[in-house]
């Protein structure tokens, strides 16, 4: 009896340790990973104490598949999370590409792949925004609600169904277009601006005076609609624990 007990502690550990291991901000590899495990421990423990009992099973094979199960629900919610932090960080690599900051992009050690500088700005803000205005706190609670939603310990994927992740990663793309929109509207303008201005007056070199232009521009652009930006970030963000839903629903 003892073993069937571990045996549903151990389906919620799975969930949520791969939930943990994705998510933005709890993943982050500045967090050390003792942090991360005895995270993970302790709201396994709480969701263990609070929902009712989980199937068990005596075969190893079927706890085996339904712990697989449990890793793949706990992934499906963390990579949804991490769409909508995507979102607000390819508005900045739109706006990187406008201002021309792209050719300029390094690798980031911190997630292994190669970062603009408003990219990784707008990320930073996210994660900021993220944290102050609790919304952990709110992606931890919808991860405790969804084993209401998806019983830990079932087998199979029979029901599974795609059009809610298809659905939450076309509707980033509109997210981030609609962050970036001011700053690229702006740019654009200023792309035009310097159309005619060559136009009227060709002496001028108009690419060596328009690069630094645009940057200029930029920054000073960022810096009067900053405010205006970390509110929708925010908004954007606050959205997460829907779609977090949404996309657990595929596995009732």
């Amino acid at each position: 009896m003892f073993v069937l007990e571990i045996q549903s502690f151990l389906f919620i550990l799975a969930r949520v340790t791969a939930f943990i291991a994705v998510v933005p901000g709890f993943s982050h590899k500045s967090l050390p990973n003792t942090s991360k495990v005895a995270l993970s421990i302790i709201l396994s423990w709480a969701v263990y104490m609070n929902i009712a009992q989980t199937p068990v099973y005596e075969e190893p094979l079927l706890f085996m598949l339904a712990a697989v199960r449990e890793v793949i629900v706990g992934l499906a919610m963390g990579f949804t999370a991490k769409l909508v932090f995507s979102a607000v960080e390819m508005a900045g690599q739109l706006i990187d590409f406008q201002v021309g900051y792209s050719m300029g992009a390094i690798y980031d050690p911190n997630t292994g792949t190669t970062a603009s500088y408003y990219g990784r700005l707008f990320y930073w803000m996210s994660i900021m925004v993220f944290f102050m205005l609790d919304l952990h706190h709110t992606l931890l609670l919808t991860l405790m609600e969804s084993f209401g939603v998806a019983v830990a310990g079932q087998i199979g994927l029979a029901g599974l169904n795609l059009e809610a992740i298809l659905y939450i990663f076309s509707y980033t793309f509109k997210i981030a277009f609609c962050i970036a929109a001011p700053m690229l509207i702006v740019l654009l303008v200023t792309d035009i601006v310097m159309g005619l201005l060559s136009r009227t007056v060709p002496e001028i070199n108009v690419f060596m005076l328009g690069m630094p232009l645009k940057a200029l521009v930029g920054m000073v652009m960022f810096l009067i609609l900053a405010s205006s930006l970390m509110g929708t970030a925010g908004r954007t963000l606050g959205l997460t624990g829907e779609y977090i839903m949404k996309a657990i629903e595929m596995f009732r």
